[in-house]
């Protein structure tokens, strides 16, 4: 009986470093992807690369339409409203960009109120001057992205003729995750910054790529600058006459006071 339960004892004891070795195994696919940001889903993709003995043919048809189809996923995701929560980052490029104008174009008047628009909040939280320069800046933001994203595409295709050892797909994993990584709204800023400062050195040369002119930049952040002012100095305006308004309505009720005060004051 006592060797019977030794037995046993032993035997829980095996299952439980079983169970207990098996909590080290990595997370599946889908919990990995709950990271904020874009992922392309690869879900229903048709190459597969056997993950024992992987080949470069599986790996470079990987390649092909992972990219093809995480760029469709990337339009997609860029075509949703605009995230419009701020955050330091964010705000840091809009400021790299209306300083960009200024420096390019020499319009300091205009990207100083721009900076003080975009950060500026009303009492209720909103600032739709700052919703207004992302929403016009959207087309040049998804053409950031694009640029960004074809560079790195090149050098993944150019990796295709490596051998399988060279690149391996560890590697190629990584690639895909950078290549994730480009499709975002901070990107697309960032090479609208960089469209500025290469207008800066050279003002009379195009543009080093056509996807993002900086005077379609210049303009459009002047005319939501202009039209935010506006905005602003039409609110003063109406503030002003609600509070003339509550004035003459309390000099009228106080001429009433008066009046009925003297009408009393006559009777007896």
């Amino acid at each position: 009986m006592i060797k019977n339960k030794i037995h046993t004892m032993v035997a829980a004891s095996i299952l439980l470093l079983i169970n207990g070795c098996g909590s080290d195994t990595p997370e599946p696919e889908e919990k990995k992807r709950k990271v904020a940001g874009f992922h392309t889903d690869r879900s229903m993709f048709i190459a597969t690369v056997d993950k024992v003995s992987p080949t470069k043919e599986d790996r470079n048809a990987m390649i092909g339409e992972f990219i093809m189809k995480s760029n469709l996923q990337c339009q997609h995701y860029l075509d949703n409203p605009l995230n419009t929560s701020s955050n330091p980052k964010k705000q840091g490029l809009y400021m790299d960009i209306f300083d960009g104008v200024s420096q390019a174009f020499g319009m300091k008047h205009i990207t100083d109120g721009a900076k003080k628009l975009y950060i500026k909040k009303s009492g209720n939280g909103t600032n739709k001057a700052k919703i207004a320069y992302e929403n016009a800046l959207s087309p040049e933001i998804k053409r950031g992205v694009e640029i960004a994203r074809e560079k790195y595409a090149q050098k993944m295709l150019l990796r295709k003729t490596r051998m399988i050892e060279s690149y391996t797909i560890a590697m190629l994993e990584r690639d895909m995750e950078n290549y994730d990584k480009l499709c975002s709204y901070e990107t697309g800023l960032i090479e609208i910054h960089k469209a500025l400062k290469k207008a800066q050195r050279q003002p009379k040369i195009k543009p080093f790529s056509p996807k993002i002119d900086p005077t379609t930049i210049k303009n459009k952040v002047e005319a939501v600058t202009r039209e935010a002012e506006a905005n602003e100095l039409s609110n003063v305006k109406i503030d002003v006459k609600v509070l003339n308004a509550k004035e003459s309505e309390k000099e009228s009720q106080s001429q009433t006071m008066s009046d009925i005060e003297e009408l009393n004051n006559t009777a007896f």
